[in-house]
């Protein structure tokens, strides 16, 4: 019966735990939506230069940024360009007929 209750504890702090990071993202999200209701930023529509949207957009251009960073490895993916191709060789059969299977290099950032 202890066991019972101490696992209904714990699934209550899980959740409510979730739901403060929940609550948090929301609240952020508030923030950016009054920023662009009152105007958002002063920039022309077709500007280019990504450093000029910093101010305006923190959050992405800061993850914008880091895709610049090629030094990330892990067992399944990575940031530099590997030739997935050549570490798994049954692709080649899987995408038969799509240009993948002629050379298919790892999904990186866009820096």
């Amino acid at each position: 019966m202890k066991k019972k209750h101490w696992l209904i504890a714990g699934i209550l702090a899980i959740v409510t735990f979730l739901l403060g990071l929940l609550a948090n993202s929301i609240m952020n999200r508030s923030q950016e939506a009054e920023f662009i209701a009152k105007g958002g930023n002063n920039l022309p529509d077709q500007e280019c230069k990504n450093e000029l949207f910093a101010p305006f957009y923190p959050r992405q251009y800061d993850s914008w940024r880091a895709t610049a960073d090629t030094t990330f490895r892990s067992r399944y993916m990575s940031s530099q360009d590997d030739d997935l191709l050549a570490l798994r060789p049954e692709m080649v059969v899987l995408w038969a007929g799509y240009a993948f299977s002629k050379g298919y290099n790892a999904p990186r950032g866009h820096m």
